[in-house]
């Protein structure tokens, strides 16, 4: 065979492979839209509960970040100083409480049948470089798993390692702060960057609990909802 049909053959080939993963990533989208269908009125308040509490925490932090980086930009770095620990201290409670939960979600995703597809997080979502790179990582190992529940717990891990990444990024910052240094204005950049990617990530965790509180529905496996709704 010639040079060409080698070519029109791999040309071929990843054009076939291109339409099968749109395809697929379309019938996911509408598989997720069915199930969404499923959630219960009882889910849909033990998800409203949590998600009260979670946006509640993350916005007084975020309130505290944003307020510190208007009086760094005032000239007056004693109070910006007082607002990021004030809003460290919320982060500091906030993280290990996530982690929890993601914990508590990858368990219980282990006793329904199904779950819904899931979608990985995208790197291009995150302004911190490491965090990117896990949500590389993320997309990268979702390829390679067969099963929606392997994807979902996946999902689930790498949400819980990025919110313990991004807490030692905050408290490294923190700290270099405390002595004034010429990477001063790198340090503000990395604290705006990780507020930002903090919310992300919450709301990824937000989305995967409701992908799970769905599942839970689906069975009517109501013990479940009784323990997750007490966390």
């Amino acid at each position: 065979m010639s040079l060409t049909d080698w070519l029109m053959i791999g040309g071929s080939v990843v054009t076939c492979l291109v339409v099968l993963f749109l395809v697929g990533r379309r019938n996911e989208s509408k598989v997720r839209r069915d199930w969404d269908l499923l959630l219960t009125p009882r889910g849909e308040k033990v998800y409203g509960k949590i998600e009260g509490k979670v946006r509640t925490e993350i916005d007084l932090a975020d309130i505290s970040f944003e307020h510190a980086l208007v009086y760094r930009q005032l000239g007056t770095t004693e109070e910006a100083l007082r607002l990021l620990d004030v809003g460290y201290r919320v982060i500091e409670k906030f993280a290990p409480d996530m982690l929890r939960l993601l914990a508590a979600m990858a368990t219980f995703s282990r006793m329904v049948s199904a779950v819904a597809p899931v979608t990985p997080l995208r790197p291009r979502d995150f302004r911190v470089v490491q965090l990117a790179s896990l949500a590389y990582l993320n997309g990268m190992l979702h390829q390679f798993l067969v099963s929606a529940a392997e994807r979902y717990r996946l999902k689930v891990y790498i949400l819980g390692r990025s919110f313990g990444l991004a807490t030692r990024f905050l408290v490294k910052s923190i700290e270099n702060l405390r002595t004034p240094t010429a990477e001063a204005d790198r340090e503000w950049d990395q604290i705006d960057a990780i507020r930002a990617d903090l919310q992300t990530l919450t709301d990824e965790s937000l989305d995967s609990l409701r992908v799970l509180l769905t599942a839970i529905a689906r069975e009517d496996r109501q013990d479940l909802l009784r323990q997750i709704a007490s966390r």
